[in-house]
């Protein structure tokens, strides 16, 4: 037990002291294994299980540590990838993705108080359920109809209980208004 403690406490040590383009490969490095086990058959005893949109996840992210071109990149990446895997029109996850980051670029300029941990859950978990009401705005849009709203729903809810146990991935360690590359 005390080597896996030891083990969790350099890794928590090396996190602090990584520099931002380090932790964006990693949660870009997340984002491929939940994106490629996503494609994997996702039916258990005849029930279908809700996949988490990990993008929104990182959007949310990584908007927190304010614009950048790095992340703006991978969410573009992303998003054309889950338009071709989700049959979507071209464009429109990239364009959900770009809108949560700007979103959650700005609110937290705006409410980002010494990332207190009120903001740390609170704020990113709004993004993603802005970010999955756009989703469901755009599919309604594509396909004419409105789209069910139970599939988005538990969509939701795989993305919020994803977003809990992997959120500190996603975070730069840039501190807002500080000069470029300074860690929080």
């Amino acid at each position: 037990m005390k080597t896996i403690s030891a083990l969790l406490g350099s890794i928590g040590r090396w996190w602090q002291r990584s520099r931002p383009r380090v932790r964006l490969m990693v949660g870009m490095s997340v984002l491929v294994v939940i994106g490629l086990t996503g494609l994997t058959p996702n039916v258990w005893f005849g029930v279908t299980i809700s996949w988490p949109y990990a993008a929104l996840i990182a959007a949310a992210g990584w908007g927190r540590s304010g614009l950048g071109f790095g992340p703006m990149f991978v969410l573009v990446l992303f998003g054309f990838a889950q338009d071709v895997t989700a049959s979507a029109p071209l464009g429109c996850f990239a364009l959900v993705n770009l809108a949560i980051f700007g979103a959650s670029a700005t609110a937290s300029q705006t409410f980002d108080i010494e990332r207190s941990r009120g903001m740390n859950f609170g704020l990113p978990m709004a993004m993603i359920a802005l970010g999955m009401s756009l989703v469901w705005i755009l599919a309604s849009f594509a396909g004419g109809h409105f789209v069910r709203l139970l599939p988005i729903i538990s969509a939701l809810m795989a993305t919020l209980l994803l977003h809990m146990l992997v959120a500190p991935v996603f975070d730069l360690g840039v501190r807002r208004g500080a000069h470029a590359g300074v860690s929080a």
